[in-house]
């Protein structure tokens, strides 16, 4: 399959030690070896754990490049960082990038992606953390992202065998080209394959056949991206307005998140003082499911 212009997939989060180097290294070496890319690595970490994690193992063909980005002020930042990925993107069909992200890079630059992929933990306080950070740059790129239909796509990553990503970050549901990833697996196996060898064609069956999973699901998404493609226009569609009026709440998200507790999206609703008969009704502002509070303007079916 070739495509003059390549598929860019930015890696993120704001988090370290997520797994976004692992999955950036597994993912070019699967691309290229079970789906036949040509495949571009570019490293933006200063550890470099993707690019050598790519450069020690066997080589299957990845074109690897490690970008530094100056960081003297924004603009120079997204200079910088866009000629590298302009730089190591040339010639080949699917492009990876692994970033950390900073509030010192303009969110221009996330939007030049085709895919981004966000790594998550399963940890509570970590999946509210991933919600907000996506939340956030939904609001702020609404137009530039009807006009894209960038996709992004949340990865629960290191959880543990028996993770259902079903039913997990449920404030996302409502965003259009959302989506959770099949979970990658924590398994104590990986650690001998860590610059050793790729997850994809490791002598461990539940290990490669984890992250084969999750790899052909990407490899979906890479070719629905290429037919969405052909249909974008220049002006693009116009912003849902009522996804707007969800996102634009994200205040009111915070503010309840301060006394919340969270778990996959949802948080757990604090007792309520009990009315009396006289008392006037208030109208809720959210509904609960068992014990599982949604936000009104969260909710995808408005009453």
């Amino acid at each position: 399959m070739t495509s003059i212009e390549p598929i860019k997939i930015l890696v993120t989060n704001q988090k370290g030690g997520v797994g976004k180097s692992t999955i950036s290294a597994n993912l070019a070496a699967y691309l290229a070896m079970q789906e036949g890319f040509q495949v571009a690595l570019i490293d933006f970490d200063k550890q470099a754990s993707s690019s050598r994690w790519t450069k020690k193992a066997p080589d299957v063909g990845i074109r690897v490049g490690q970008v530094e980005v100056n960081y003297q002020n924004a603009g120079m930042a997204l200079l910088s960082a866009r000629a590298g990925v302009r730089k190591y993107s040339s010639g080949v069909q699917i492009s990876i990038c692994d970033f950390t992200w900073t509030p010192a890079m303009s969110e221009d630059f996330m939007s030049d992606f085709d895919i981004v992929l966000i790594p998550s933990s399963g940890a509570k306080f970590e999946m509210a953390s991933t919600e907000i950070f996506i939340l956030e740059y939904v609001q702020r790129r609404m137009a530039r992202l009807a006009a894209n239909k960038q996709n992004l796509i949340v990865v629960p990553s290191r959880v543990e065998p028996g993770y259902a990503s079903h039913g997990t970050f449920t404030n996302l549901d409502f965003l259009a080209n959302c989506y959770i990833a099949p979970p990658i697996h924590r398994m104590p196996e990986i650690d001998s394959y860590v610059y050793e060898d790729f997850f994809c064609v490791c002598s461990d069956r539940a290990v490669s056949d984890n992250f084969c999973g999750f790899g052909k699901y990407i490899a979906q998404k890479i070719s629905e991206r290429q037919e969405t493609r052909k249909t974008l226009s220049i002006n693009g569609q116009s912003v849902n307005l009522e996804i707007a009026k969800k996102v634009s709440a994200l205040d009111d998200y915070r503010n309840r998140a301060k006394n919340l507790g969270f778990y996959g999206g949802a948080a757990i609703a604090e007792p309520q003082p009990e009315m009396s008969a006289n008392s006037p009704q208030e109208v809720n502002s959210a509904r609960s499911i068992g014990e599982r509070f949604i936000p009104s303007f969260l909710r995808k079916n408005q009453e």
